[in-house]
């Protein structure tokens, strides 16, 4: 790790490094809205001192709930550098669900979006031990009376900086512990090669630490310009406005963008040419996360002269353990261990992780935290896998969604699966085991025309089948008419799917 320590340092030394140029840019009634890196530490200073004289003798656990914005960002850096624990939370999920992490975080404080704004009144009915809620539009009136003013105290290298709820894809969510050893080195294990001035094109969810890792605050450690997208139905629009050098997709993202390329490519055989019209002149590389990209994907987009580079990591290890690579000789890994992470396989071929990236551990449970870190120190990531000599990682299966068969056999669903991610009639698909046969579950691609979309889905499964053994074999599908539920960063909710 490098001289700095925590977050708060992180701000102060950009402040130092980049001063007057630009750190965010958003789209405000149609126009361009910038922050300098030096406004964005006056501010950040402005609600420390403001939250210092809220909570003078405690570090307070305060909650933010609201999508990526220039106020956002101030809160959930300002709750840092006031010395306190800051705890993004899905602002898609339930009012119900959004008041029941706070709850479980003991948020005294909570900050919340102009959207969510409007249910005050019953988040003070579901959260009484909350003493504060505050309007992220707000802030800027709330703390003008505290610029100019630095808040007191530096905290620790190993204070808890965040607590991050997991997607919950199986169950209850569970609170991550980030101390802000964890986040720093996160962000500045990898060696600087020149990012400097890069527009980054921010697009996930910020409470998703992928987003936030690797975006903001490699954004603020590199010194690039960080353009907010403001919504999921204008990435498009939004790419061709901000020319970014480069962005952070999932798979699911990923792969919608691919099947609108092929489209337009329908009337512009110029592929190199599509590719450029929407990602723009200046556009290098797509990083990858989340969730397995299919190497079909990867060719798809090298069609269009667009690279996109996988990576692989988890919450629990804020988030990387491996970085994609451009220009990968391996599309088929998952990326190459960052520097200061270790990785073995275990008998079972489980991935496991030590590194100074891995959680303190899961609030108030300690009883998840023992499954997840074994007594040596090492994370279980749930991951299937294996390494090889030159420190790249390949993924075979999610532990958890294992399919074991009657007769003993063991199936990876996101091997079949990967099968059909460059294949335009299917949306999304999702494979388990019913009745004792492996089943696929699929959602068309409603853009898709066909006059048979069963004999086509057919066709297509029994070419797969050709190439697995019967065991793997896809025995029955069925179509479903809506998209299966899903978290806030694209991942499908498998135990939300009905299984017999």
């Amino acid at each position: 790790m490098n001289e700095i320590k925590n977050l708060k340092e992180l701000v102060y030394s950009a402040d130092e490094r980049f001063g007057g140029e630009i750190f965010t840019r958003e789209i405000v009634r149609k126009q361009f809205q910038d922050k300098s890196f030096h406004q964005f530490r006056l501010d950040c200073d402005a609600v420390g001192a403001w939250l210092q004289e809220l909570f003078p003798e405690q570090r307070a656990h305060i909650s933010l709930v609201g999508t990526t914005s220039n106020a956002y960002l101030t809160a959930w850096f300002g709750i840092q550098c006031g010395n306190h624990v800051s705890v993004p939370l899905d602002a898609s999920n339930s009012t119900e669900k959004i008041a029941d992490e706070i709850n479980r975080s003991d948020s005294v404080l909570v900050f919340l979006d102009e959207k969510h704004a409007g249910e005050l009144e019953t988040f003070r009915t579901l959260c009484p031990a909350v003493k504060y809620f505050v309007s992220l539009p707000e802030l800027p009136a709330v703390t003008a009376p505290y610029q100019g003013r630095m808040p007191s105290g530096m905290p620790e290298s190993s204070d808890l900086s965040a607590i991050l709820f997991t997607s919950g894809t199986t169950g209850l969510s569970k609170g991550v512990m980030l101390s802000h050893g964890n986040l720093i080195d996160n962000t500045t294990c990898e060696p600087d090669l020149g990012y400097h001035g890069e527009k980054r094109m921010t697009v996930l969810p910020v409470h998703h630490v992928f987003c936030f890792t690797c975006d903001i605050l490699c954004a603020i450690w590199y010194g690039r310009m960080l353009c907010i997208n403001d919504s999921m139905m204008r990435i498009l629009r939004n790419l061709k406005l901000f020319q970014p050098t480069n962005t952070t997709f999932v798979p699911m993202i990923a792969g919608s963008v691919l099947n609108r390329m092929k489209q337009m490519a329908e009337s512009n055989p110029d592929k190199h040419a599509v590719g450029r019209e929407v990602f723009g002149e200046n556009f290098d590389v797509i990083y990858s996360g989340g969730a397995y990209l299919s190497p079909e994907i990867i060719s798809g987009y090298k069609e269009f002269g667009i690279e996109i580079a996988q990576g692989y990591g988890m919450t629990e290890c804020a988030p990387r353990i491996c970085n994609g690579v451009k220009g990968s000789p391996k599309p088929e890994s998952v990326g190459r261990i960052v520097p200061g992470c270790q990785v073995r396989i275990t008998g079972d071929h489980e991935i496991q992780v030590k590194s100074p990236s891995v959680m303190m551990g899961y609030y108030h449970n300690p009883e998840e935290t023992a499954k997840a870190l074994t007594t040596d120190g090492w994370l279980c990531t749930g991951d299937l896998g294996r390494q090889d000599d030159d420190g790249y990682v390949y993924i075979t299966v999610r532990k958890k969604n294992l399919i074991i068969l009657s007769n003993g056999e063991n199936v990876s669903p996101e091997e079949i699966e990967n099968q059909f991610a460059y294949f335009t009639p299917v949306k999304e698909i999702v494979v388990y085991a019913s009745d004792g046969a492996v089943t696929a579950e699929i959602f068309p691609n409603p853009d898709y025309v066909s006059e048979d979309i069963q004999a086509e889905m057919q066709a297509k499964i029994d070419e797969v089948n050709a190439t697995f053994p019967p065991a793997k074999r896809i025995v029955k599908f069925l179509l479903r008419k809506t998209e299966f539920p899903k978290t806030a960063s694209k991942k499908i909710i498998r135990s939300q799917i009905h299984k017999c």
